[in-house]
């Protein structure tokens, strides 16, 4: 199995839940014969060129890991489906566990916001503790400053 991304400009005339819908069902096309790594949805942007007169659109960008046979078979289902202005299939470069591991990450549950407010005000109080406890030992520690020129 080889990992490809594959990006997809939809028409922007649909409203975003229409839109989401399309990606959802590109989604199921993809999961057909692959696995999903990673779904990127960028929203609307302009586009470089206009495209069937439009001049913006609505992007989308999956990872999924597939066999090299199953790339042609999307590409066919892809052409078919209208509000799609343009899709592109590429091999991905990047590095997938890196890729993998950060989806994990983002997945596992997160600590709530009131453990990590208290957090933040104990470091901030001993990082103020710190510079006071250093603060007072350069000022022990200061000794008047000596001639440097000696009387000839």
């Amino acid at each position: 199995m080889k990992t490809y991304e594959l990006m997809i400009i939809i028409t922007p005339d649909h409203e975003e839940n229409e839109a989401e819908a399309l990606t959802e069902n590109v989604k199921g096309i993809i999961a057909n014969g692959g696995n999903i790594i990673h779904t990127d949805v960028w929203g609307k942007r302009r586009l470089a060129y206009p495209i069937r007169k439009r001049s913006e659109g609505y992007y989308v960008v999956y990872v999924f890991e597939s066999d090299p046979s199953f790339v042609a078979q999307l590409n066919q289902s892809l052409r078919v489906i209208e509000p799609i202005l343009r899709h592109m299939i590429v091999l991905y470069e990047d590095d997938v566990e890196k890729l993998k591991a950060a989806q994990a990450e983002a997945a596992a549950p997160e600590v709530s916001d009131a453990d990590t407010a208290e957090d933040t005000v104990e470091s901030v109080e001993d990082s103020a503790e710190s510079h006071a406890d250093t603060a007072e030992s350069h000022t022990d520690t200061e000794e008047p400053a000596e001639d440097s020129e000696e009387s000839v």
